[in-house]
């Protein structure tokens, strides 16, 4: 929610009723000085978040100040070198977030109701891992459900769990490795697609149709940057590493565009890469298939349980039949 969504006054600490008696703390909390808390502390930076907001920095301070008058508590830990979190700003920013949530999904159902407005839905999506179908999967929803606004963004896996969090989509369609994760989010599981290796066509394993993974380790690599994009580099390590493989790039990219095209300059060294993207590769380059069957990637949809916009079960419910109907499971993007 912007911050000029409400149009907000800061309230009295203490109201007095019409007999003069002070009514109790802080009357009510406006949900505009939440958001602003909110994405403080994602960037916990001052000027950073003010910039964000639309707000000069002192205007910021003091919004926050007067939240830890009204609770009474240090929300953040503020000195001239970092921002943080206090347990208490740990448990108002949650709080907050519910609250916020609850607020934009009565909104909605309110004016859906009233017949004042439609409601929306934010969509992000990771290129050719899902539009094939989602293109078809939406022209369906639409017609099935006129009330509800779709938008839809192309993106990058490691912008995925910020923008859930933050509310700016409420649905990813992303891929990740075979493994177990734990991080809050609800999941559905589309279908699978296999890992594979892609050399240039000078690289002496390009007349084979298939590589091990520990064959793999025998030769440079180019990869993306795990420490800067974790998710994505996390893309590529898992497979390599669960065989005893360490995964050290020689030529470290920002994204996977930028792998294949640097491996159309070098003739010694391999990519992995999801089967579906072998669009990236150039005119120099093969596709190798990895031999180890337990190399899969998860396509699945994803969102935050904590979301609750009501849009969401009407679309994970229509995704569920599309894929029943259509007996979704491994090799489907083949």
């Amino acid at each position: 929610m912007a911050s000029s969504d409400i149009n907000c006054a800061l309230p009295e600490r203490r109201r007095k009723s019409g007999a003069g008696e002070e009514t109790g703390r802080g009357g009510f909390m406006e949900t505009r000085l939440f958001h602003e808390f909110l994405v403080l502390t994602k960037l916990l930076n001052f000027s950073r978040a003010a910039e964000q907001l639309g707000m000069t920095q002192p205007v910021l301070t003091r919004h926050i100040k007067y939240l830890e008058e009204q609770f009474g508590a240090q929300l953040l830990d503020r000195n001239t070198h970092k921002v943080e979190l206090t347990m208490a700003g740990r448990l108002l920013a949650e709080e907050a977030a519910k609250i916020i949530s609850q607020y934009e999904a009565s909104f909605s159902v309110v004016q859906s109701a009233l017949g004042k407005g439609k409601q929306k839905l934010a969509i992000a999506f990771l290129g050719e891992a899902t539009r094939g179908f989602l293109l078809s999967f939406l022209t369906e929803f639409r017609r099935g459900h006129a009330a509800i606004v779709v938008e839809c963004s192309d993106t990058e896996i490691d912008t995925i769990p910020a923008a859930l969090a933050k509310r700016a989509t409420d649905l990813a369609f992303s891929i990740r490795p075979n493994r177990q994760v734990d991080d809050g989010l609800q999941r559905i599981a589309l279908f699978n697609d296999p890992l594979c290796a892609a050399v240039n066509r000078n690289h002496p394993l390009a007349e084979r149709d298939s590589i091990s993974i520990r064959e793999i380790g025998n030769w440079p690599l180019i990869g993306v940057n795990r420490r800067d994009f974790p998710l994505a580099g996390t893309c590529n390590s898992h497979f390599v590493e669960r065989y005893g493989v360490e995964f050290k790039p020689v030529i470290e990219c920002a994204n996977l565009q930028t792998c294949c095209f640097n491996l159309e300059l070098h003739d010694n060294m391999v990519v992995m890469l999801p089967k579906h993207r072998r669009d990236l590769l150039g005119p120099n380059s093969v596709m190798l298939d990895i031999e180890e069957k337990d190399c899969q990637y998860i396509v699945e949809l994803v969102w935050d349980p904590q979301n609750r916009n009501p849009s969401i079960s009407t679309f994970v419910d229509d995704l569920r039949a599309y894929a029943d109907t259509r007996g979704w499971g491994e090799g489907m993007l083949l």
